[in-house]
């Protein structure tokens, strides 16, 4: 009987400090409320929200891009115009005698993304997009013509949803003494910009979309070139190698393949911490500077958390921020 009762001793202490541990778990909703002295302020003039409560976390969306509630999830935007712009120059070696239909302007979805030979580029499907330039090609008597697409080329409907998207400038170069002098083309500010309900993003420009040559017959040393600030099209030293003048080639700058041309997706908009640990650190309010007038819906998450559990409240505010 007395091994029975220390049995049943034991049981119950065992009970006792599970059941304790059980409401040790548990975590209380926050006691949390936030108030402003008005709706309305003036940009650059510092908003004061007032707490009330005790919370060990708080933190806020202030309404802005990028710290938008309504986005805590995530923000995609739909893209509904693509634009490619640039600057663009021609340099004739001659004055007259002038080999045209060098350069065309091309955009392929199906390109495998083999830059390493000539045929991965030929096999792909590729659009040709030279005709919505401004200026086609340099005078036949001028030795230097700008080719600027005015308000840039619009690409958006050669887009394919699921499908990375390339650029190409290519050179088709034929024989000199049949179709003429060779022509150099210069090309410098490359921008491909989207443009949604989000605003505009560029997706490229000099320096941050990867440009590469490929060349038809490689053992023909070209001077076609791709740089952070120039892509050049210019064909081979013929002083160096005169029988060049007669092979027909072609040199192709293809741009990396773009795969946000339909979606960009931002990932979730971000709160800013203003409170963590236990209400020891209470803050019994906050500032905060608008530098843009507009209307602002500010939410602010109110959190107590253990290993175990969280519970949070969230409260809102609507400001009007004027001139």
């Amino acid at each position: 009987m007395k091994h029975m009762k220390f049995i049943y001793q034991k049981l119950f202490l065992v009970l006792f400090i599970l059941s304790g541990c059980s409401k040790f778990d548990e975590v209380g909703l926050p006691d949390f409320e936030v108030s402003t002295t008005s709706s309305t302020f003036k940009k650059g003039t510092p908003v004061e929200f007032t707490f009330n409560g005790n919370p060990q976390l708080i933190s806020v969306y202030t309404g802005e891009t990028g710290r938008d509630y309504a986005y805590k999830d995530g923000r995609v935007m739909d893209i509904s115009s693509l634009n490619l712009s640039f600057n663009s120059a021609v340099t004739n070696s001659a004055t007259s005698n002038l080999q045209t239909g060098m350069f065309s302007l091309l955009v392929s979805t199906d390109f495998n993304g083999d830059y390493s030979n000539i045929t991965s580029v030929e096999n792909a499907t590729w659009t040709d997009v030279t005709s919505r330039l401004s200026k086609l090609e340099a005078n036949t008597n001028a030795t230097s013509s700008a080719a600027t697409p005015a308000a840039g080329i619009a690409l958006t409907d050669l887009r394919v949803a699921g499908k990375p998207f390339f650029i190409a400038f290519k050179y088709n170069i034929r024989q000199q003494s049949i179709y003429g002098v060779w022509k150099i083309w210069t090309f410098q500010a490359f921008s491909l910009t989207a443009t949604g309900s989000a605003g505009t993003q560029v997706l490229g420009n000099m320096t941050t979309t990867a440009f590469r040559v490929v060349q038809k017959n490689p053992e023909i040393i070209s001077r076609t070139t791709a740089t952070t600030t120039a892509l050049t099209l210019q064909h081979a030293d013929l002083t160096l190698n005169p029988a060049a003048a007669e092979i027909p080639t072609q040199n192709w700058l293809i741009t990396q393949g773009f795969t946000n041309t339909n979606k960009i997706d931002y990932g979730p908009d971000l709160a800013i911490p203003i409170q963590g640990g236990t209400s020891a650190v209470e803050k019994k309010n906050y500032t905060y500077t608008f530098a843009n007038a507009g209307k602002y819906k500010v939410y602010f998450v109110a959190a107590n958390e253990n290993t175990k559990d969280r519970k949070e409240v969230v409260r809102s505010i609507e400001l009007t921020i004027t001139e």
